[in-house]
């Protein structure tokens, strides 16, 4: 056997490594696109690392985008200090609403030239700028042409639920609720029409919904429309500014409250079982241990820092605006805060306008 045959051998063997080995080697890839390359070496490596198995990933921060007509949709990873520019095709001609950003999906509604009368029906969906894939949803009957946003929310289960808010003329207020994994069919809530809300969260068949004026929480069944039970605010004054304020669910399940004033962040959890008190209570904690909060302006996620590259324990990623008084327009800031000094540091970002932070994956909902 000469020099030549051991190397063809050599290369034969890297196709025949046993599963397991090759779905070690890409848990370590740290990037989506080296992991895409991974699979697509051979018929072997790619069977042995389903979609499914993606290794957890670092989330990407995603740039507005001016001009609809463009399909081009651009992404920063922080860790890698990279810039992504990726051609979403079915993103032409629609504006993006908002990114769910755990789910790895977009908003993305058809985009009306202003002025164009009679609006036009306004067709809504989700989709997936990696691989293009779309989830059209069906008409919100509930919906104005002046509709203010839709959302995506998902149980510890894996209930994904579509969240309309509507804000007509009047003072009434609805929630839309569309469930993606068995209905796919929209019925509403009736809210009250001298509460404002800001933050909604969904856990269990439950919304959470926070009065943006009092800091009280409402435990509403999206059953029935049944108000559950009610959380005093954990702020001792509502006098307080809020710039942030936001829901979310760690690794253990508890809901965690994270509100922001200038450049503090107080974290509470939810105690449904309260010792010293019978009502339920938002709990001041310290601590979220090996665990990390990613928050944008149209909502928030955990990552457990172990199992993602690059990530901080016990950190807040936050993208938000700064207005300045009489400076137009707004400047947005990414940055990241360690929870036990409680001191925000900027976080590296090429971007102007950051809108969301994204969570790339493969996955379909």
């Amino acid at each position: 056997m000469n020099a030549g045959e051991e190397i063809e051998d050599g290369e034969r063997d890297w196709a025949s490594l046993p599963p397991e080995v090759l779905n070690l080697f890409a848990k370590c890839l740290r990037e989506i696109f080296d992991f895409v390359r991974f699979r697509a070496v051979c018929h072997a490596w790619r069977s042995s690392t389903p979609v499914a198995d993606l290794p957890p990933q670092f989330p990407w921060i995603l740039e507005k985008r001016e001009d609809p007509r463009d399909p081009n949709l651009k992404f920063y990873s922080p860790p890698l200090d990279k810039t992504y520019t990726i051609p979403a095709s079915r993103s032409l001609d629609k504006d993006i609403i908002s990114g769910p950003p755990s789910h790895g999906h977009m908003f993305t509604i058809n985009a009306v030239p202003f002025g164009t009368r009679p609006m036009p029906p306004r067709v809504v969906s989700l989709l997936n700028p990696l691989t293009n894939h779309e989830i059209p949803l069906p008409a919100c009957p509930y919906v104005p042409c002046n509709f203010s946003w839709f959302r995506l929310l998902q149980n510890q289960t894996g209930e994904y639920v579509i969240v309309c808010y509507v804000h007509p003329d009047s003072q009434h207020s609805v929630l839309a609720f569309c469930h993606l994994n068995h209905h796919n069919n929209w019925h509403k809530l009736e809210l009250d029409s001298d509460i404002r809300f800001w933050r909604h969260f969904y856990h269990k068949g439950m919304l959470f919904s926070v009065d943006r004026c009092t800091g009280v929480t409402k435990v509403t069944s999206t059953a029935d429309g049944a108000l559950a039970y009610v959380v005093p605010s954990p702020i001792e004054s509502c006098s307080q500014e809020i710039e942030e304020d936001t829901l979310v669910q760690d690794s253990l399940g508890n809901i965690l409250r994270i509100t922001k004033y200038h450049c503090w962040y107080n974290i509470y959890r939810l105690d449904v079982r309260s010792k010293n008190n019978s009502s339920p209570c938002w709990v001041k904690i310290s601590s979220i241990g090996n665990q990390a909060i990613f928050i944008d302006m149209e909502g928030g996620f955990v990552l457990r820092a172990d199992e993602s590259s690059g990530i901080k324990e016990n950190t807040i990623y936050s993208l938000r605006s700064h207005s300045i008084p009489r400076r137009v327009p707004r400047t947005y800031w990414a940055t990241w805060v360690d929870i036990q000094t409680g001191w925000p540091k900027r976080l590296p970002c090429p971007f102007k306008e950051p809108v969301s932070w994204l969570l790339p994956n493969l996955h379909r909902l």
